[in-house]
């Protein structure tokens, strides 16, 4: 005879896949992050953030590396990326799907504006960068 799991088994089974995916999908960010910084920083030097922006700053630089520098300042949420990516952000509507190699993506901009100045459940990870 099988035993039907009891309730409280299965939200013990239901917390623990919870948090294996949140720490799962918190180090494919924070990789993301950091290869997105390290570059940068070969590039331009400084410090993450600083070596982003300049990144972001860089009008000669591909349009795919500046939109993933915004989008890694966006994870980093620094205070000091919010000039230029309110610089950047014209407010104007573009249509998905978005072509973050031709152009900078007004979404990403308003994305990483907003998570900077919001909370974020994994700017934590970031300390060492």
């Amino acid at each position: 005879m099988i035993k039907k799991p009891k309730l409280e088994t299965a939200i013990i089974i239901t917390i623990i896949t919870v948090i294996v995916l949140y720490g799962v999908g918190a180090r494919l960010i924070y990789n993301g992050v950091k290869q997105y910084s390290s570059e940068a920083q070969a590039s331009y030097g400084g410090d993450a953030v600083g070596a982003l922006i300049a990144l972001v700053e860089d009008e000669n630089a591909p349009f795919e590396k500046r939109n993933s520098a915004i989008w890694a300042l966006g994870q980093l949420g620094s205070d000091r990326a919010l000039p230029i990516l309110t610089k950047l952000n014209t407010n104007e509507v573009q249509e998905p799907p978005y072509d973050s190699t031709a152009y900078i993506v007004q979404y990403s901009v308003e994305k990483a504006i907003k998570q900077i100045n919001g909370f974020s459940m994994v700017r934590w990870m970031y300390r060492g960068l």
